[in-house]
C-alpha cells in the first residue's frame, strides 16, 4: 500500500470520518491528528486547547477509531479543511483515502496520549453529560460580549469549560461533556465509562472518546 493512501474497511467508515471531521470543524477549525497502528486509525481533534501550552486549566481532545482494510503506520496531523477536501474528491463507493499533501503544524498534536494502561474510574449517564454540555453552551453564550476577539473567546471558553461537572466522581471538566456532545458521541439512554491513566482521564463509549489532562501537567 502506498504510504500516502489509507484503505478504509468500508464506505461506512469513510462516512463516519467525514461526519467526525465536519463536527470537529464546527468546534475548532484547526487540525486532526492521524495515528494508525495496523488496521486501527485513531483520529484526534481539539476541543479545548490553550492559546499557548501551559496556559488554561485543561487540554481536551476528541478521538474516534476507524477501521482500515489494510495495515498502515502513520502519525501526522492535517488541517481539517484539507481532510474535507480529500474526502470530497472520493467517489461514493470509494474506500481509498489519499492523505493531504501537506502536514499541519498543531502544538497540541505533540501531546502523547496513553494508548494502554487505562483503569476503570466510574461511569456517567449520557443524559448527565448532555445536560452539562448544554449548561456550558448557555454560559458561554451569555458571557461573550458583542464582537469578541479570539483571545476573549478563548479565555471565556477556558474558564467555563474548565468548571467541574456537578456531583461527578472523579471530578471532570464541563468541557469533556461538551466534547462528547458536540462530536455526536452521546445517546438518549446511554452510559459512558470514565477511565484514568496517570494524570489523564478518558470518557468512552461505543461512539467515541474524550481524552483530557490538566494543561499545567502537560509536557
Amino acid at each position: 500500500m502506498a504510504s500516502d493512501v489509507l484503505i478504509f474497511d468500508d464506505v461506512n467508515s469513510v462516512s463516519d470520518l467525514a461526519n467526525f471531521i465536519s463536527r470537529a470543524k464546527t468546534i475548532e477549525d484547526d487540525a486532526a491528528l492521524f495515528v494508525a497502528r495496523g488496521t486501527a486509525l485513531a483520529v484526534y481533534v481539539p476541543v479545548l486547547v490553550p492559546a499557548e501550552l501551559g496556559q488554561g486549566q485543561y487540554t481536551i481532545l476528541g478521538m474516534r477509531v476507524h477501521r482500515l482494510a489494510q495495515p498502515a503506520e502513520i502519525n501526522a496531523s492535517y488541517s481539517l479543511s484539507s481532510i474535507q477536501d480529500r474526502l470530497a474528491r472520493m467517489a461514493d463507493s470509494s474506500v481509498e483515502f489519499s492523505l493531504p499533501p501537506v502536514e499541519a503544524t498543531a502544538r497540541w498534536a505533540g501531546i502523547s496520549v496513553p494508548l494502554s494502561g487505562w483503569e476503570e474510574a466510574g461511569t456517567i449517564a449520557d443524559r448527565d453529560l448532555s445536560q452539562a454540555a448544554q449548561a456550558g453552551i448557555d454560559a458561554v453564550a451569555q458571557a461573550l460580549p458583542e464582537n469578541p476577539g479570539k483571545p476573549v473567546i478563548s479565555q471565556i471558553r477556558q474558564r467555563i469549560w474548565s468548571s467541574t461537572i456537578a456531583d461527578q466522581t472523579p471530578a471532570l471538566p464541563m468541557g469533556a461533556a461538551f466534547a462528547m456532545h458536540a462530536l455526536g458521541f452521546l445517546s438518549t439512554d446511554g452510559e459512558s465509562r470514565v477511565l484514568k491513566q496517570g494524570a489523564w482521564h478518558r470518557i468512552s463509549n461505543g461512539r467515541g472518546h474524550a481524552v483530557l489532562r490538566q494543561s499545567s501537567l502537560l509536557g
